[in-house]
């Protein structure tokens, strides 16, 4: 049906059509129809009835079968010919194929230059004539030329001109032409034949049927003015003028006419606003065709044919060539051919700019048809619709010899719909280069004929760049190859690469990648080499072509000889082109050195390139091509020559084994005196020490003591690494390799778009470097390291700071690892996906010793993301410089003479080196900090929140976006602070976190601390200070802040007392995590005397007396009873919240579990099915209670859970804890026992052995006061879990309760009755004993004063001095000197002494005073007590006292400080007094805000030991570099005990990820004997010492490759077979162990240093055989002996089934040994002092323990005890905040971590 309608439509269409009447312009057909005018009276028929082609006698016109018609041939060179069809050699009939007809036709018999010319009769001035003929030119280089010649001059205008030859010559020879003529005065038509050259005399170009139309009138003959033109012959061209150029001339980019005639018709530059510039549509009438035009002129119908604008004016009136459809056939083709050309150099170049838009617009290509060549050369092609838009199109010509054209074709099948245009066509650099007298200089060739200047380095490349061929002449063939015939002396490399280069002519098989044409030829019948990169290519696969060798090149000088260079170009098109590099090598093997590299895409092009070659050797080149990741990656090159380069027909020298790392040379020094144990600098000989080498400090003046270092900063610019290696791998790195390698923007090939930067971090630039990790390359989870130098030493400010890029869907991870020796600590991590920017990175470092710092990559799951590094640096590494220059007055003194900033003082970072600026009593005056590593300190968690703040390790899991390490230790094991987001949290819940309250008298308060915010959508960190009044926002921080530790710090100042809080946001990303380290407060801030105690005792007003605590039956004690082992209760209720004896039956009896921990320990009973035990051991069933660490899903190894007492406050000497555990295969973990007093942290019990049954330990405290017992759990798999602890029992602990007179500390002092009390409350004006014995027999020490005295004798009797740069004096006081403030007595018993205070009336807010000992005392730390009272009474507005150290320095310490009223009475303090430098001591008072705000002190003291000092003791910080640390309980081992096959740390870390084979690649092995190997040093040592656990080597390179084997004593390590050869094999004359042959090695001597560690060598029939002392073993006395303990333990561990049976007994040797010390130092100090004995703490960094309302807090240093093996340098355990048994008490107050004693008692002050 819709076919019939359609048909209907079509039938009423041309119905309409035929009636309707011809047009003016149109001729009317006697019998009906029209046609156009220009076809009237053609030679035609066009018209039915032939009407059209009748009364043509008034028209001028001729068909030549008769003559010529009156048309003249008026030159005798140019003449055309008449010709029938059996004459006219080319065309076998006339126009209308009629054998006999005639026509007019020029040919070329020599293949020369032809002009034939043929003028019409003389026309009157018309603006309506046309003409019409019929042309014919075949397969040569030809035109037609159509002319008008004006009768006034003579001179000839061209009006149109054709030279593309018919596309079908023999099925349609003839093409139809129309042109239209104008004139304003009378003129003659010339129809001008040309003929450039041509191979075939039977060519001809021909005309036929010339016709006028009825416009052009004939005028008389006899008007004809014009001269006759001037006489070219026929192979000249007529430029006017009386002009004639050679033919060969005409369209060669060059004008030679004078006005550029030559050139008119084939204009290099192509607008097409006047004209179409020679270009024309070839195949004409079809209704399909190229046609000129504009918008604006185009009809209404075919507007939508046509751009909107032309891109030359960019207007609608602006013209070009688009396709214009009149008619829809099944095929049409329009054909847009070009003017023929003649020539054009090597670097011409086409560009125009094209339109093609629409649905159906189709596709066009553009053809080079060269003449005398069958093929086509494809140009250029465009596919379906680009866009509603202008193109640029750049396309290469290249140099062409022969004539030639370009033709651009468009198809269409009935279907074509849209727009397709050309516009503003140009031609680029495509003359030969000009002829000239003399060349600008000696380096160019002044060609021999065409006089033209080519460039030296254009000699003999292949190229014919003269004109004349004279460039290429006497060239030497083996040097050049163009690869038309061969490869010619180039050779495939058949070793190292993958496959071979291909020898190809035309275009390569894959579209859209290689080229469509050769170089040297520029067609597409030239030939090429290619890689085809499609299969079963892959990618990184390479071809390698090799050139032969050449001889060294000449060196360069005044009279030098012309440099060697190669030549080459190159074509690289393809989405995903990768690589391609030129190699020189110098040995017959591998690659050689890198001369010149591009990567990517760089376009549809060749490229040409000229490498000078310099060599000192014989040489060869290799041209390597690598391919892309995937099929469009195709390369070629072409044309490959070399100039000045000499051939060597020998072949090059072998090549030694290849090395990871080059070989150093060794030369002969020159001479020099320094030791061995010293560096001697290179060019002065200095001799400098080896701890001074690589520490970021030129020691030697010449700074080649860091020359082989690695660089404090590196930008991988100018091909450098800085020191930075790759890491030898331990078996050989494959080609597809996945490893870091320097990169730039520019090496970006299609396939790795967004996987790495376009532009580098430091030039911002494409052409800037950096190092990167290509994921292109390995597989999942494969690694890549790049590592530092050795670093001898680093500065305590060291920080790494660097620029990563990590984008793309799969990006792997990013670390950053410190090693030493064989311990690799991770301390910085980034995975996944961070954007397309650069990001910081930053890590800091501090002191360390002998280290290397390195990057790790890890690839992800696919390519798609690599992993980027730039701008590295070292910052503030360099170690301090010790200067013989006194401490400055801002800076601290420290315990090894270095002077630091007293800025740096207490920040938790080790300025010093010896860790004397973090003393915990140096950093007494610094309240508040807290690092996290044992608990909260004095922070508590917030009750007015949605969840709380947690601690947690650095090694513990943090989704890739938390810190590595915490910022304290810088190491897996150290703690931080940190909010956990995830379920239940969701976004938009807090978490706070307060600090301890400080007084509003602090001055210059400032806060630090550091802050981890890494991922995006992290949520907000808050920091408040709030008073009793108001909350001030101090800081907000809301997002990703980098993946670094961040600095911040905070100036702090308050009218009131204040507090800070941290609070703590959930974000978008509830899996990342905010992150808080290192709490500093400045020592301006002073804390609140007012604290919140521990326990939560529960007082009922008016049943107990004031002070008192009431039982829960109605008796009452004291606060000091509390936690004594002493039941004052009588129902043991004073002792229920203690963390006493427990059955776990009823409760965890006031054991308390950490709120911070991730897991704690559960309460529960038994269950054969889960993992814990199957039955408590109260009752051994199923019902009884016991804790335990909980098997969870999402436990990871590592995972600690702790549970702890509160602070006892003393015990007796026969005091011993005894409890049961369990922990069995199934129910697995570690548990560990601590005991914590003010100022240490030790282990007193471990166990980790798996048994079936409960067991007993006994653990013996003895005497201890102020103490906290802390159990820890640690799960030693991940998900598992299960030990348990069941029936814990005090016993024989209460104090006094056997032996009256011991002590808990042998410092004690012991009073008459025989109590014990602190040794710093003797002699301190207060009676402690209860017979007051301490007050007798006082010695005072200098400084010590009552004030008792005339206020002028005080300083020189006290020996105490005024400051003479304070603002005003102390003085003397009697009674109460003013009103409403001071004390009304001094502090005497009798009240009638004097005091010392401060009159504030007559001074301003601020003002201070300042009181100094004249006594300089030993430095000391923690030894020496300063005791004095204190009276500060008046307004709210009462100043500050403080106590300050003050070295020789003049950097004062503050040790103690309180401001405020303090009532109207006498307070007592008691200052522990610390400096790591001989001291002074400052009594400093500070005036309040108004006059009632008097200070006063008296009874100032001194203990004995602050004049006898003490050492001060370093904190240790790592295990020492001969010890292995364990990776998640912090102990230490020996290096050798690690990878040994048997499990030493108690979390079995020493025995994971150890390697098969130790890493490394081998060095050269030449030069030395059999028996021997060779170190990188060149140096040979016995092959016996190789695979021996021993670095020999001075790189240790001698264990490289040997596999990880734990043989016997006496058998050697083979890595042959990696196994143990049997000591009965050894020296037996056969070889069990190649290739070193290590057992057949030194059997008759002892090699040089073999015994180790004072071991003697002696040889038996076996080898030599070392005789080890005692505590070493090993072939070498290497391996340090193992205890036949399996556990630590001194406890008696006792199994359940002996229970009854067996006397738990907890006294050994080391025990007594223990006990002897002790009691020979207690003797001697009786012996000299009577009294007590020094001893200097061992200490940790925690604030004190829980205080209570006594007048006297009793702290004293615990006595040492022997650390258990393995050594524990720093218990590093966390036990947190903690949290009472629910069934006691459920208030959130029980998160409260340990309290601060400082300021805390209200009649009592202590430090």
């Amino acid at each position: 049906m819709r076919a019939c309608v359609w048909a209907s439509f079509l039938l009423c269409v041309l119905a309409s059509v035929s009636s309707t009447p011809c047009l003016p312009e149109e001729f009317t057909c006697e019998k009906g129809g029209c046609v156009f005018e220009e076809h009237v009276c053609d030679f035609k028929e066009n018209c039915e009835d032939g009407s059209d082609e009748t009364n043509c006698s008034q028209f001028v016109r001729c068909d030549f079968e008769e003559g010529f018609c009156g048309f003249q041939l008026q030159n005798k060179h140019h003449v055309w010919m008449r010709g029938s069809g059996l004459s006219c050699p080319s065309t076998e009939t006339d126009r209308r194929e009629n054998v006999t007809g005639h026509c007019l036709y020029t040919h070329s018999k020599n293949g020369g230059v032809v002009t034939a010319e043929i003028y019409s009769p003389l026309f009157q001035p018309s603006q309506t004539c046309w003409l019409t003929f019929y042309r014919h030119i075949g397969k040569l280089a030809g035109a037609l030329q159509v002319l008008i010649q004006f009768t006034s001059s003579g001179e000839m205008q061209e009006v149109w001109f054709q030279s593309t030859s018919n596309p079908y010559p023999h099925t349609l020879p003839w093409m139809r032409t129309v042109v239209v003529l104008n004139s304003r005065e009378e003129f003659k038509v010339v129809i001008r034949g040309l003929i450039f050259s041509s191979s075939d005399p039977y060519e001809v170009v021909a005309i036929d049927d010339v016709s006028f139309s009825r416009g052009c009138v004939a005028a008389v003959e006899t008007d004809i003015k014009a001269p006759l033109p001037t006489q070219c012959l026929a192979s000249q061209f007529h430029c006017g003028a009386n002009v004639c150029v050679d033919g060969v001339k005409v369209c060669d980019f060059s004008s030679d006419c004078p006005d550029g005639e030559d050139e008119a018709k084939c204009s290099a530059q192509c607008d097409f606003e006047s004209d179409s510039c020679g270009w024309y549509e070839l195949i004409q009438d079809d209704g399909f065709e190229w046609a000129r035009g504009s918008s604006d002129g185009i009809a209404i119908e075919y507007i939508d044919q046509t751009p909107p604008q032309d891109h030359s004016t960019n207007t609608s009136a602006g013209h070009f060539m688009f396709i214009l459809k009149r008619s829809s056939r099944l095929s049409q083709q329009a054909l847009l051919r070009s003017p023929t050309f003649q020539q054009t150099s090597s670097d011409c170049i086409m560009t125009f700019w094209h339109y093609n838009f629409g649905h159906s617009v189709g596709a066009a290509e553009m053809h080079l048809v060269i003449e005398g060549l069958d093929s086509i050369t494809i140009l250029w092609q465009t596919l379906y619709n680009q866009g509603n838009q202008w193109h640029p199109v750049t396309i290469q010509i290249g140099r062409q010899t022969r004539p030639f054209y370009i033709s651009i074709a468009k198809m269409s099948l009935a279907v074509y719909e849209g727009v397709s245009a050309l516009d503003d066509i140009m031609f680029h650099n495509c003359s030969m280069p000009e002829a000239v007298k003399m060349c600008p200089t000696p380096d160019h060739l002044h060609c021999s004929r065409s006089k033209a200047c080519v460039d030296y380095y254009q000699i003999c490349d292949l190229i014919d760049d003269c004109g004349d061929g004279t460039d290429e002449e006497n060239c030497s063939p083996e040097l050049m190859c163009d690869f038309e015939e061969d490869l010619c002396s180039w050779i495939q490399e058949h070793e190292e690469d993958m496959f071979d280069w291909t020898r190809i002519q035309g275009p390569t098989p894959t579209f859209n990648t290689g080229p469509w044409k050769d170089h040297t030829r520029a067609s597409a019948d030239g030939h090429f080499l290619y890689i085809e990169s499609s299969e079963p290519q892959k990618f990184k696969d390479t071809a390698v072509l090799i050139s032969r060798p050449f001889l060294q090149t000449p060196r360069r000088g005044p009279e030098s000889k012309p440099p060697c260079v190669f030549r080459f170009h190159y074509h690289m098109f393809g989405q995903h082109v990768f690589r391609l590099a030129v190699y020189i090598r110098t040995r017959n093997s591998g690659r050689g050195n890198l001369l010149w590299v591009r990567y990517g895409d760089q376009g549809n092009f060749w490229h040409r390139n000229t490498l000078v070659i310099n060599s000192a050797h014989h040489f060869q080149i290799l041209v390597e091509g690598t391919v892309g990741d995937d099929f469009r990656g195709d390369i070629a090159i072409d044309d490959l020559s070399f100039l000045g380069c000499q051939p060597y027909d020998g072949e090059l020298p072998s090549k030694e084994p290849s090395t990871f790392a080059p070989i150093p040379t060794l030369s002969e020094a020159p001479p020099h005196s320094c030791p061995p144990d010293q560096f001697v600098c290179s060019t002065t000989r200095e001799c400098v020490s080896l701890s001074q080498v690589c520490n970021f400090k030129p020691d030697c003046s010449d700074s080649s003591d860091e020359e082989d270092c690695v660089k404090e900063y590196c930008d991988f610019e100018g091909d450098s690494l800085c020191g930075w290696y790759l890491s030898a791998p331990a078996t050989p790195v494959p080609p597809h390799g996945f490893r870091w390698q320097r990169g730039q923007g520019e090496s970006i090939h299609q396939g790795e778009k967004n996987h790495r930067p376009d532009n580098d971090h430091t030039l911002g630039s494409s052409e800037g470097w950096y190092i990167f990790a290509d994921s292109s390359n390995g597989g999942y989870g494969h690694t890549t390291d790049l590592l530092t130098a050795p670093i001898k030493i680093t500065g305590p400010k060291c920080t790494l700071v660097f620029w990563y890029h990590m984008s793309g869907f799969t990006v792997g991870t990013l670390q950053v690892f410190i090693k030493s020796r064989t311990v690799t600590h991770e301390v910085w991590s980034q995975s996944g996906s961070q954007g397309i920017g650069w990001r910081r990175g930053e890590v800091f470092i501090g002191i360390r010793h002998n280290i290397q710092v390195g990057f790790r990559a890890k690839r992800g799951i696919s390519y798609m993301g690599d992993v980027v590094v730039d701008d590295v640096a070292f910052v503030n590494c360099a170690p301090p410089i010790t200067s013989d220059l006194p401490c400055g007055i801002n800076e601290f003194i420290c315990a090894n003479g270095h002077c630091i900033s007293e800025d740096n003082l207490c920040d938790f970072i080790d300025h010093c080196g010896d860790g004397s600026d973090e003393n915990h009593y140096i950093c007494k005056g610094f309240s508040g900090r807290c690092n996290f590593e044992f608990d909260l300190c004095s922070w508590r968690q917030s009750q007015n929140d949605d969840f709380d703040w947690l601690i947690k390790t650095g090694n513990m899991d943090t989704h890739g976006t938390g810190p590595s390490t915490d910022h304290t230790l810088r190491n897996p094991s150290g703690h931080y602070l940190y909010l956990d987001g995830s379920f239940p949290q969701t976004t938009g819940h807090t978490a706070r976190i307060v600090g301890p309250v400080f007084r509003y008298c602090s001055k210059d308060c400032k806060m630090v601390f550091y802050v981890h915010m890494s991922g995006d959508g992290i949520g907000t960190l808050n920091v408040y200070m709030s008073t009793n009044s108001n909350r001030s926002l101090l800081l907000s921080l809301t997002g990703n802040q980098g993946n670094y530790w961040r600095r911040q710090e905070l100036p702090i100042s308050s009218t009131d007392n204040f507090r800070i809080m941290f609070e703590g946001q959930v974000g978008q990303n509830t899996r990342v995590h905010i992150c808080l380290d290192d709490i500093i407060f400045s020592s301006g801030c002073v804390l609140s005397s007012t604290f919140q105690i521990d326990s939560n005792p529960r007082f009922l007003p008016g049943s107990c007396p004031p002070g008192s605590l009431q039982c829960n039956n109605g008796n009452c004690y004291k606060q000091e009873q509390n936690c004594d082992f002493t039941d004052d209760c009588g129902n043991g209720a004073d002792e229920l919240d203690c963390g006493t004896s427990c059955s776990f039956e009823h409760g965890l009896c006031g054991w308390k579990s950490s709120l911070a921990d991730t897991f704690s320990w559960a309460h529960g009973v038994g269950s054969i099915l889960m993992t814990r035990p199957p039955y408590d051991h109260t009752f051994k069933n199923e019902s009884g209670h016991f804790v335990y660490l909980a098997a969870t899903p999402v436990g990871l190894k590592g995972d600690k859970a702790h549970m702890r007492s509160s602070v006892w406050k003393e015990s007796s000497a026969t005091c011993k804890l005894t409890f049961w555990y369990y922990i069995s295969e199934k129910a697995t973990g570690i548990i560990r026992l601590f005991l914590k007093t003010e100022n240490e942290l030790r282990e007193v019990w471990t166990e980790r052995q798996m048994r079936r049954d409960w067991r007993k330990a006994e653990v013996p405290l003895k005497s201890l006061r102020n103490f906290i017992l802390i159990f820890e759990a640690v799960r030693t798999q991940d998900v598992s879990g299960g030990a348990a602890l069941d029936d814990l029992q005090f016993i024989d602990c209460a104090p006094r309760a056997v032996h009256p007179g011991s002590c808990p500390a042998v410092t004690d002092f012991v009073c008459n009755n025989g109590d014990c009390i602190e040794y710093h409350l003797e002699c301190d004006g207060k009676a402690d004993c209860s017979d007051e014995s301490d007050e007798i027999d006082c010695i005072n020490v200098p400084g010590a004063c009552n004030f008792d005295m005339p206020s002028d004798h005080w300083q020189e009797t006290c020996q105490l001095s005024q400051d003479p740069y304070d603002d005003f004096d102390w003085d003397i006081g009697y009674g109460r000197m003013h009103n409403g403030t001071g004390p009304s007595a001094d502090h005497s018993p009798d009240g009638g002494g004097g005091y010392l205070y401060v009159n504030t009336s007559a001074q301003r807010k601020g003002d201070i005073a300042r009181l100094i000992s004249q006594t300089e005392f030993p430095a000391g730390v923690g030894i020496c007590h300063l005791r004095f009272w204190f009276h500060m009474y008046g307004s709210r507005h009462v100043g500050a006292l403080k106590v300050y150290t003050v070295g020789r320095s003049g950097t004062p310490l503050l040790m103690w400080a309180t401001c405020g009223n303090h009532g109207d009475s006498w307070h007592y303090a008691s200052v522990i007094l610390s400096n790591a430098s001989p001291f002074r001591v400052i009594v400093h008072a500070e005036v309040g805000a108004d006059q009632w705000t008097d200070i006063a002190v008296d009874d100032i003291s001194f203990t004995r030991q602050c004049l006898v000092g003490g050492p001060v003791t370093p904190i240790p910080q790592t295990c020492h570099k001969e010890h292995f640390q364990c990776l998640y309980l912090f102990e230490c081992i020996p290096l050798s005990w690690q990878c040994d096959g048997e499990v030493d740390c108690l979390d079995s870390s020493d025995e994971e990820m150890c390697a098969s084979v130790v890493p490394g690649t081998l060095p050269p092995q030449t030069g030395c004997e059999t028996g021997e190997y060779r170190c990188m040093n060149n140096s040979c040592i016995p092959a016996l010492m190789r695979c021996d656990m021993v670095l020999d080597c001075p790189d240790g390179e001698d264990e490289y490759g040997c596999p990880v084997k734990d043989c016997d004593d006496g058998e050697l390590v083979c890595e042959a077979t990696a196994d143990c050869v049997a000591y009965q094999s050894r020296c037996d004359h056969i070889v069990d162990c190649p290739p070193f042959n290590s057992d057949e090695s030194s059997c008759y001597e002892c090699p040089i240093g073999y015994c180790l560690n004072g071991g003697t060598c002696a040889v038996q029939e076996k080898g030599p055989v070392c005789i080890c002392p005692l505590q070493w073993t090993g072939n070498r006395c290497h391996i340090e002996e193992k205890p036949f303990l399996t556990t630590a333990s001194t406890t008696t561990v006792i199994p359940d089934s002996k229970l009854g049976s067996q006397i738990a007994v907890s006294v050994g040797l080391s025990a007594a040994l223990i006990l002897v010390v002790i009691a020979t130092g207690v003797i001697l100090f009786l012996f000299f002092q009577r009294r007590h004995s020094l001893k200097d703490s061992s200490l940790i960094d925690n604030e004190e323990l829980d205080c209570s309302t006594s007048d006297l807090q009793k702290k004293l240093p615990s006595s040492d005890v022997r650390a258990r093996w393995p050594v524990h340098p720093q218990l590093n355990i966390s036990v947190y905040p903690w949290r009472e048994n629910p069934e006691v008490s459920s208030s959130k107050e029980s998160k409260l971590s340990f309290s601060n004693p400082l300021y805390k008692c209200s009649n009592s002050s202590e430090a």
